[in-house]
């Protein structure tokens, strides 16, 4: 089901359990080819996969399911149960076609995969198979009688199932806990909301993830002793199961662990990481019992999440001397087995590749702070790199970068607002690039979606609106500064900027719509009023006022970009076509070390975060003639 194109690793769902699709013209969406980009697939080995990482995995996850669906439908063939299974797949057809939003989630039920697998084994096994229990799962979608429990921190939305009943949660192999009361359910919600807060301000990345993947939580029972306990299933992707802890930071810690172990089973579904299991053991530096290879493979990469946390806890310094001794203690020892699991000859090129990344990030040390920084610290770093009152700055950062601050995003956007002053204006880039045609999701939300799918995605993709529309692959600081009180927003449905401050309305109005980042756009004027660019824990890759010297320089490649802009009733929407500039961020790293090279930025620290500001004129100047000589003249 899987293979290695060149660099990149792929997997062809087409080839994954037979047979053909049916051919009444009642088939099920069809399945397309899934592609794990490069640095992609590096950035889940390092646990930084992000939406984009889980988007892919989801999209893999619905492959398996189609299959499977149909697997069950052959399997019952001739079987007691060839009516029901026939019914069962009638019903998730006329879904698909009645609301296709709601046959996603359907198909994406965790306990579908699990559900469907018992259905076809037994009727494989010719024993009797219970089609009652998936009915179950599909039946009432969005009426399940379950809690829901939400969190929220700086923007950032976590909402779950707390799954306290239902079938398919045995597949978590703990003792399930018995049906929640108000006040247990109260506590649970308390708890995740504590435990939501340490992940979004403390570790944004793996918050990033879950909020992207995770659906469902399941309580378990504590073990007899008291100890907390914590799972997650090969086939309940988008589900985890925790006992609950009195420490928020352990409920946090257990979904990180967990969640790393949903992820790699999504991504070994796409992709083969080591051979067929045979008779060898190795030693797991966490439990007693040898371990296959996989599951060794399994256990490293969810301790690989377990290093991380207790890392960033330590640079916090939130997590004290037992923070130092768990960082030293899981670093270790998921050091040790991704080098057992190098040396074990069973990895595949692809679980080679996988290990190494995984190993190099457990070797990264952590950045110490000793406290949390707070607002005058980051007011004090500010200044000191020459951000002044009165200044208009277009901010590109990496927060993650700048180590624990107290009160966290909200925190840095009040210190930037403060060091501006009253005079002075705060720019972030928002960009909606995923509002654009289904085609292009490969380059533009990072997995593909099948074309059998493109015309009904389409016809329900909501129009971008400057108010409510989230920004898209920039982090968190651009969305703070958009739904602060008094922003302002751009027009533009994919390239738009927000701005708080003296001269927002000026930066941000009269976008036009078919300039992304031109001489109609915001980035033009900000050249106007001497705006400055503070990259802010982030790389000259990410310094969008390059592109504004990409309209400058006669002869760019232009193409054709469509996304869904707001209409007058009674449509409400439309797809809005038009030509630009064909955008290529490719050569920004090394424009910028050439630009640097010159003594023309600024350089320092705030917090831990290595940090550039830079006149946007200049630096646009600069840009026209770099680029303007190619590479042949620049080498």
């Amino acid at each position: 089901m899987s293979g290695v194109t060149g660099d990149r690793p792929t997997q062809d769902s087409a080839g994954h359990g037979g047979g053909r699709a049916p051919q009444d013209g009642s088939a099920s969406p069809g399945l397309g080819r899934h592609v794990i980009e490069p640095a992609v697939f590096a950035a889940l080995a390092r646990a930084r996969g992000g939406a984009v990482g889980v988007g892919l995995l989801r999209a893999g996850q619905l492959s398996k399911r189609m299959l499977m669906v149909r697997a069950l439908l052959r399997s019952a063939d001739g079987r007691a149960e060839a009516g029901a299974a026939e019914a069962f797949y009638r019903g998730l057809v006329e879904l698909s076609r009645r609301d296709r939003a709601l046959w996603r989630r359907v198909m994406l039920h965790p306990y579908l995969d699990e559900g469907l697998a018992r259905a076809i084994t037994a009727l494989e096994l010719g024993e009797p198979a219970d089609l009652r229990r998936l009915e179950r799962l599909t039946s009432q979608p969005g009426h399940e009688p379950w809690h829901r429990v939400r969190a929220e921190c700086d923007g950032q939305l976590l909402e779950l199932r707390l799954a306290d009943r239902g079938p398919f949660r045995d597949v978590h192999g703990h003792a399930l806990a018995p049906p929640l009361t108000a006040g247990q359910t109260r506590r649970w919600e308390e708890t995740l909301r504590a435990a939501w807060e340490i992940l979004v301000r403390r570790h944004p990345w793996h918050a990033e993830a879950l909020a992207s993947c995770l659906t469902t939580l399941v309580p378990l029972l504590p073990n007899p002793d008291g100890t907390v306990v914590s799972s997650a299933a090969r086939r309940a992707f988008g589900a985890v199961a925790a006992s609950l802890p009195a420490d928020p930071a352990l409920l946090a810690l257990a979904l990180v662990h967990e969640f790393l172990h949903v992820q790699l089973g999504a991504l070994l579904d796409l992709l083969p990481l080591h051979g067929p299991r045979t008779d060898a053991r190795y030693h797991a530096p966490w439990r007693p019992d040898p371990r296959p290879a996989g599951a060794l493979l399994q256990g490293t990469y969810a301790h690989l999440g377990v290093t991380d946390f207790w890392r960033a806890e330590l640079a916090a310094g939130t997590g004290g001397a037992r923070a130092r001794r768990e960082y030293d203690t899981w670093g270790g020892h998921t050091d040790a087995a991704a080098g057992t699991l190098l040396e074990s000859g069973e990895l595949l090129p692809a679980g080679e590749r996988f290990v190494r990344e995984l190993r190099t990030a457990v070797r990264r040390e952590p950045v110490l702070s000793g406290r949390l920084r707070g607002r005058a610290d980051l007011v004090a770093d500010l200044r000191r790199l020459g951000l002044r009152d009165g200044d208009t700055v277009l901010v590109h950062a990496a927060l993650h970068a700048v180590g624990p601050v107290s009160g966290g995003v909200r925190t840095v956007v009040d210190a930037l607002l403060e060091v501006l002053g009253p005079a002075g204006t705060l720019v972030a880039y928002t960009q909606t690039p995923d509002n654009s045609d289904p085609s292009r999701w490969h380059l533009t939300r990072g997995y593909t979606l099948p074309e059998e799918d493109w015309d009904q995605e389409r016809a329900r993709m909501p129009a971008f609106d400057p108010h409510t529309t989230r920004s898209f692959g920039v982090g968190v600081l651009p969305e703070a500064v958009r739904l602060r009180p008094g922003a302002l927003r751009s027009a533009h449905p994919q390239s738009s900027f927000a701005a708080l401050g003296a001269q927002a309305s000026y930066v941000t109005s009269d976008h036009a719509l078919d300039c992304h980042l031109g001489e109609h756009s915001p980035l033009a004027r900000l050249e106007k009023l001497g705006a400055r660019v503070l990259l802010l824990g982030v790389g000259y890759a990410a310094c969008t006022a390059f592109h504004l010297a990409e309209y400058r320089i006669p002869g760019r490649p232009r193409r054709t970009y469509s996304c869904v802009v707001a209409a007058p009733p009674p449509h409400g929407r439309r797809w809005h076509e038009y030509r630009d500039v064909a955008l290529d961020s490719g050569p920004f790293a090394e424009l910028g070390a050439a630009y640097e090279g010159t003594g023309a930025v600024r350089r320092g620290r705030i917090g831990s975060a290595d940090c550039r500001l830079l006149d946007l004129g200049a630096a646009v100047d600069h840009a026209v003639q770099w680029l303007t000589r190619g590479p042949s003249v620049r080498t």
